[in-house]
């Protein structure tokens, strides 16, 4: 019964995904609401309210972006290969429970200035790892912002 949840699950996924790079891709910059919640020297990074949703049990799920401000960022984070040097922002898709003050990204997409979809892919060892929140870190924001 896990695996074929599991499986329904890794379906389900793929699919919002490939609906992702769909919208964006048609429609770069006009289907989103960006709103700015932080900035630092690296990143300016915005989430769309109208993608918040709330669970029963008092996990926010969100959409969110950082536009990088030098092309250090995605070095220092280890994409080094030369496709990631047109690389403008990323798209991130992360859950936050309220209650236990932890955050799980779900996946990320990194894209170019143009909209052109550069990489797109699930973190599968890290998709279902609840992580502690850190008030330094852009989720930490979104979680006061969101969860208060």
């Amino acid at each position: 019964m896990g695996e074929k949840r599991r499986l329904r699950m890794k379906w389900g996924m793929m699919i919002l995904i490939i609906c992702l790079v769909a919208i964006q891709s048609e429609a770069y910059g006009t289907s989103w609401k960006w709103e700015l919640f932080l900035k630092d020297v690296d990143c300016d990074f915005y989430y769309d309210p109208d993608t918040v949703t709330r669970s029963p049990e008092n996990i926010v799920r969100v959409w969110w972006k950082e536009v990088f401000k030098t092309k250090e960022v995605l070095k220092s984070r280890g994409f080094t290969r030369s496709e990631y040097e047109k690389a403008a922002y990323q798209i991130n898709v992360t859950e936050i429970n309220c209650k236990k003050k932890e955050f799980c990204r779900k996946f990320f997409m990194l894209c170019s200035d143009e909209g052109e979809n550069i990489f797109c892919t699930i973190h599968r060892r890290k998709s279902d790892e609840w992580i502690p929140m850190r008030e330094e870190h852009a989720t930490g924001a979104l979680y006061w912002k969101l969860c208060q």
